[in-house]
């Protein structure tokens, strides 16, 4: 089912690795991260190891935790104090609240079939629809995701959000943190466009292409957001589920993008930009959390990684094929 260091170049599209990481994940790596591995990358949704691994990750305690904290009206518990605060307040930590949650859920593999998820995501919309609060649009697109992820996209609610965010695009392609803002935020544009990537109705719209262009022509540049400033933003490789961790992601969040908008594109950029995504592995075969300071690696980066590389070289080895096969 897996290729081990000795018959890697089965794997051709792994063939520049330095090591296969491949063994150390399934050995290793938390178990939705495993099962993500054996259907994401091996390609596998039949075998015993993979029926073992849903079964197992049906039962996995910190799921099962996250589902029974939820109160009957569909909501998790806001973490700390919200005593002194105003409604609107307490409104907007609910919903930052209910989306962090509903995020690692998915990172679980918990889909659209659990009720308790459209329990929770029921408050999303219902928020979005009654509450108008002060929400950045990486939080408005975290919302938008969830929708997507969890086969809401067709709600009015969401379907209206998306075509207002689309209205405000900026003359340069991208999009501004808060609405009273003039300046475009890369992070929070690249954002908005990977989840609106996510869906098969809004990959070809004009306002994407022009916002792809502008992704790509800010690529590796400093100062591009008030957010996340610095170059070493471009470095940190992990993402989160709450507070700017959503729209961190650096080099790798952006050809996550591009896969998803532009899956064959063969920029030149964006080939130098996978040859250091591949010098970045570490020798424990990982890949870092933040490239030239984390020298373990990180299990969620790493596969994430994988199915980046997985479409992009798998696409530069039919390419090498096809100009062989001309001459």
């Amino acid at each position: 089912m897996l290729p081990d260091d000795q018959n890697i170049d089965q794997f051709s599209w792994m063939a520049n690795f330095k090591k296969n990481p491949i063994p150390t994940l399934l050995k290793a790596a938390p178990l939705p991260i495993r099962y993500q591995l054996v259907v994401d990358i091996l390609e596998d949704s039949s075998s015993e190891d993979f029926l073992a691994l849903q079964k197992n990750l049906r039962k996995h305690q910190p799921r099962r935790k996250i589902l029974a904290d939820q109160s009957a009206h569909g909501l998790w518990p806001i973490d700390g104090k919200i005593s002194g605060l105003s409604e609107s307040q307490i409104q907007t930590l609910q919903l930052l609240k209910q989306m962090e949650v509903l995020q690692g859920l998915q990172d679980y593999s918990v889909t659209h079939k659990q009720e308790k998820v459209m329990l929770g995501m029921r408050e999303v919309l219902r928020t979005l629809a009654e509450q108008d609060l002060p929400l950045r649009l990486h939080h408005q697109s975290q919302a938008i995701y969830l929708a997507i992820v969890y086969q809401l996209e067709g709600s009015p609610i969401i379907k209206q959000l998306i075509r207002d965010l689309i209205a405000l695009q900026n003359a340069d392609g991208g999009w501004s943190s808060l609405q009273k803002e003039t300046s475009s935020c890369y992070w929070s544009s690249l954002f908005f466009l990977w989840t609106l990537g996510q869906s098969e109705k809004f990959r070809a719209n004009r306002a994407i292409k022009k916002g792809l262009k502008y992704l790509e022509g800010k690529v590796l540049q400093d100062g591009e957001s008030t957010l996340l400033p610095g170059m070493q933003v471009w470095d940190t490789l992990i993402s989160g589920t709450s507070g700017l961790s959503i729209i961190s992601g650096g080099t790798l969040r952006y050809l996550e993008t591009i896969k998803l908008i532009d899956a064959k594109n063969s920029d030149r950029k964006t080939y130098k930009l996978l040859d250091w995504l591949l010098d970045a592995q570490l020798k424990t075969g990982l890949w870092p959390s933040i490239v030239g300071r984390d020298r373990q690696g990180d299990f969620g980066v790493t596969l994430r990684v994988l199915k980046v590389l997985k479409h992009f070289q798998t696409q530069r080895v039919q390419e090498t094929l096809k100009y062989d096969s001309d001459f």
